[in-house]
């Protein structure tokens, strides 16, 4: 491999690395245990469920 070349792929592996690092700072992880019982007791979120159950049940009844 030539210097040029060789000189090039580190200048693009240095810059890469760079922005994977500003990437990974401006994302934060997802983490499931911070949702979890967000919904609790909201009437709103309970009407939704209670929908859903209803739509699947009448689902049910439909396919027999």
């Amino acid at each position: 491999m030539s210097t040029e070349l060789e000189q090039r792929v580190t200048t693009l592996e240095t810059e890469l690395s760079e922005v994977k690092q500003m990437l990974g700072k401006g994302r934060p992880q997802k983490d499931w245990r911070k949702t979890v019982g967000m919904s609790k007791e909201d009437p709103g979120f309970e009407e939704m469920i209670r929908l859903g159950k209803e739509i699947r049940e009448q689902e049910r009844e439909n396919e027999c």
